[in-house]
């Protein structure tokens, strides 16, 4: 049996898998779910579904991946089929958990390709020049048409995307150690010093005005706590945030040491994850917008969802202040680690599936991972309603549903 590989360092071991966790989700989805479904009083529901859903299944994918791991298989085909002796129906149930990560990162990679390139041309400043003016949508007005001519898609959009496939492309080919520990290892403390610099930047704007949108969002309407909506809403984040019912903790669990505390690991990794979400992620996006825009801005961009608050509201807000370029392109490229770190975890159960189960050398399984994954992205790109049916299907549907077939096996 082909050795495989190993984390090389518990620290390597936790910033990777805290990495799987982290995401655009943490940023960009996680405040506006706050500011429209009842500010604090959503954190109540929130942490119910974090310690009723979240850390048991987190520590369910950690400890059948590490037993998987230890038999020499890293995908969710393997993992089902170690634990009923390689039956056929369970490796094909299995195999779901392969094909939910692979078609979330189809379009994931390509969203991941616009972060990087609104940070490059934030950084030579070709992003629009601000409007002076506290009216959003005349403010956002330059930034809203330059988002929809990049996406269209443009040449630039087609050469980032490239850029960024090559990119996962590169550290995917590095292996295990050598590519996806040492990227975490130096991504999330860099993640983490850019979102704390940039936390305080948008606490204090305008003379702290910023700390009093942070106040706003968290202000407790405990009238919303009957709507049920709201918990599901709170629970599916919980899903969404932790990376949950799709088999990518799992595989990464797979390569602990059999011996590993995979205890501590889930814990830590839930807990780096909810410190982005919690603390950094909600005192960035809404209370600079609400700083620059006022209370009554914050649930329509709320509303308007995650491209609009962070493709758009951001670099409206950012570039208005003294050295915007500099603070549009840190925000960008903050988006841009997150994104990385997950598009790194979503493909490595097919590249685990073709290593293990099909006998593939590394180099031949990331090729012919990443081939598939371009394709996918491409498709993402040219055809227009494309992600928005894989987010619904792949990213929402299959997502719980391969939940809950986790919780029954286990």
């Amino acid at each position: 049996m082909r050795k495989r590989e190993q984390w090389a360092s518990k620290v390597g071991l936790i910033f990777a898998a805290a990495g799987n966790a982290i995401g655009l989700g943490n940023l960009l989805r996680f405040p506006s779910k706050v500011a429209l479904y009842g500010g604090g009083a959503f954190m109540v529901p929130y942490f119910v579904a974090l310690f009723l859903l979240g850390l048991p299944l987190m520590v369910l994918e950690w400890v059948i991946g590490r037993y998987a791991g230890a038999k020499g298989h890293g995908s969710m085909t393997g993992i089902m089929g170690s634990l009923f002796h390689h039956a056929n129906w369970a490796r094909v149930l299995g195999s779901l958990g392969v094909a939910i990560p692979f078609l979330i990162v189809c379009y994931y990679i390509y969203i991941e390709s616009w972060t990087l390139g609104f940070a490059v041309l934030s950084l030579f400043g070709q992003m629009p020049k601000p409007v002076s003016t506290q009216d959003p949508k005349v403010a956002m007005e330059p930034y809203v048409s330059f988002f929809r001519e990049y996406t269209e898609p443009s040449v630039l959009a087609v050469l980032f995307l490239v850029i960024t496939l090559l990119v996962n492309w590169y550290i995917l080919q590095r292996g295990v150690v050598k590519g996806i520990e040492l990227t975490a290892k130096v991504g999330i403390p860099a993640l983490l010093l850019m979102g704390v610099f940039l936390m305080v930047v948008s606490l204090s704007i305008r003379g702290g005005k910023g700390l009093e949108g942070l106040l706003y969002i968290y202000t407790p309407d405990f009238s919303k706590l009957g709507d049920p909506q709201v918990w599901l809403e709170a629970s599916g984040q919980i899903f969404f945030t932790l990376s949950l019912g799709m088999g990518a903790i799992a595989t990464y669990a797979s390569y602990v040491k059999y011996r590993e505390d995979v205890l501590k690991s889930a814990f830590w990794t839930a807990g780096i994850n909810e410190f982005v979400e919690v603390v950094i992620g909600a005192s960035i996006a809404i209370p600079a917008a609400f700083a620059m825009f006022g209370a009554m801005a914050v649930p329509e961009l709320a509303k308007e969802g995650t491209f609009r608050l962070g493709f758009m509201s951001m670099p409206a807000v950012l570039m208005a202040l003294p050295f915007g370029w500099l603070l549009s392109a840190v925000w960008f490229f903050l988006l841009f680690i997150a994104a990385l770190t997950s598009s790194l975890a979503l493909t490595q159960p097919l590249v685990s599936l073709f290593e293990d189960e099909m006998r593939w050398s590394h180099t031949k399984a990331v090729n012919v991972s990443m081939l598939m994954v371009s394709v996918g992205a491409f498709l993402s790109a040219f055809v227009p309603g494309f992600i928005d049916e894989l987010d619904f299907w792949a990213g929402t549907l299959m997502l719980v549903f391969f939940a809950l077939v986790e919780i029954i096996v286990f």
